[in-house]
């Protein structure tokens, strides 16, 4: 390695190592990061804004405003509402809000999906009298685990589609599936969790001592009947012509960029919420992050490390004899819950097309797929939707200890990747 190699890497490792111990906020910290890159020569400010997938950062931007104008609206809560109100009893109750997690995160993004359902559910288990850490924990969970199926499911995925040419047919078909599967064994524990909890809580011998309907209607009066008005269905078309538009993009000749765009800005049109306010929606640290993330990862390729990283992981899944997919599935889901599955997939990405290039089989990607998105639910820090758990949770006035968080991650995580690794070997 030469001196500007050794420069940048170093200036790569300590921004990871910054970012882990959450001294500063990462965005700060990432943009320092790229002036460092800048300053060691290993970009040139001719090659910054090059540098930055613009692609990606609008496919971010339009999910963000469709989310926040879907939010505005009303009609998640209308929905949750109506759904709440047919429970029968407290397992069923857990599983609905686990499922609405988890279509949330599949049709929209997994950040978006933990925001909503993370709002909704502490007012309601609060007001059932349940302690709400345990739901918000393993909605994090299941929100990863929904942000594996499809294109737009999280920003990973995203990442690994635009970098690998893959389309939104192909996340459907070798990915949505072991998805479901991983949905099913996480509700099943979580049920099971519960169950001991209430078992060991006085507050099982309230929720026999009345009928769980009557609760839960009374516990819902102050969000209204739950009715969808007309503002509502139009919403819930955006989103389907969304889902769709992903779907066909490549027949009908635009990226995936455009089709998020248009989505955002037709559910802000219809939200009536101000154009000012719309964009106050957009989690603008997270575009920032990405985009000085770009330029260290460009910045690390430009001076030929990532050509030297790739081959040398190339060379140790060679001599552990294994399948690329899983060797790939376990590299970057275990660092991932470290320093956060997306600077971690942007690293791994140009490598994996390396390896593309040489011959390597293009099943790889989804290794890289299971393996960001579910280590990112390793550890409190590991994704971002893990992160918006712990801090909406902490504003609602029920902050989650860490060691409880890591604790029942840590042993559902490892259960999943076990059965992700047995989808990828008989696949």
């Amino acid at each position: 390695m030469n001196v500007i190699q050794i420069v940048s890497v170093s200036i790569f490792v300590l921004t990871i190592i910054l970012i882990a111990t959450e001294k500063f906020h990462r965005t700060y910290i990432v943009l320092m990061g790229s002036v460092a890159m800048l300053l060691a020569g290993a970009v040139n400010a001719e090659e910054v804004l090059h540098f930055i997938d613009i692609d990606i950062i609008a496919v971010i931007v339009g999910l963000m405003l469709l989310v926040r104008g879907a939010e505005y609206s009303g009609v998640f809560n209308r929905i949750a509402t109506r759904i709440i109100k047919s429970s029968r009893s407290i397992n069923y109750f857990a599983v609905i809000l686990m499922s609405f997690t988890m279509v949330l995160s599949i049709l929209l993004d997994n950040i978006g999906a933990m925001l909503i359902s993370a709002t909704i559910t502490i007012p309601l288990t609060r007001s059932l009298k349940l302690k709400p850490e345990t739901f918000i924990i393993f909605q994090s969970i299941i929100a990863n685990i929904g942000g594996l199926t499809m294109l737009m499911s999280s920003i990973p995925n995203i990442i690994v589609a635009i970098e690998g040419g893959l389309s939104f047919i192909s996340f459907i078909i070798n990915v949505a599936p072991v998805g479901i599967i991983l949905f099913i064994v996480t509700t099943l524990i979580f049920v099971k969790v519960l169950g001991r909890e209430l078992e060991e809580s006085t507050m099982h011998d309230d929720l026999r001592s009345m009928e769980f309907q009557d609760w839960v209607k009374l516990s819902i009066e102050d969000y209204g009947e739950g009715k969808i008005g007309r503002r509502h269905i139009i919403c819930l078309a955006i989103i389907a012509l969304t889902i769709v538009g992903f779907a066909i993009h490549e027949l009908i000749g635009i990226t995936p960029a455009i089709v998020a765009l248009l989505g955002g800005f037709a559910m802000i049109f219809i939200s009536e919420e101000s154009p000012s306010e719309s964009f106050q929606g957009i989690d603008w640290s997270t575009i920032f992050f990405l985009a000085g993330l770009f330029v260290i990862i460009n910045g690390m390729d430009n001076v030929g490390l990532i050509e030297m990283l790739s081959s040398r992981m190339l060379d140790l899944i060679e001599g552990l004899q294994i399948d690329s997919s899983i060797a790939v599935m376990w590299l970057s889901a275990l660092p991932s819950g470290i320093i956060d599955n997306i600077p971690l997939t942007a690293t791994f990405a140009p490598m994996i097309s390396r390896w593309i290039a040489e011959g390597v089989s293009k099943d790889v990607w989804w290794g890289l797929v299971l393996g960001a998105n579910l280590g990112g639910c390793l550890t409190p820090i590991g994704s971002p939707s893990s992160i918006i758990a712990l801090g909406v949770a902490e504003q609602e006035g029920c902050p989650i200890p860490l060691m409880r968080f890591l604790k029942i991650c840590l042993g559902v995580t490892m259960v999943n990747l076990c059965i992700a690794t047995l989808y990828l070997y008989f696949i």
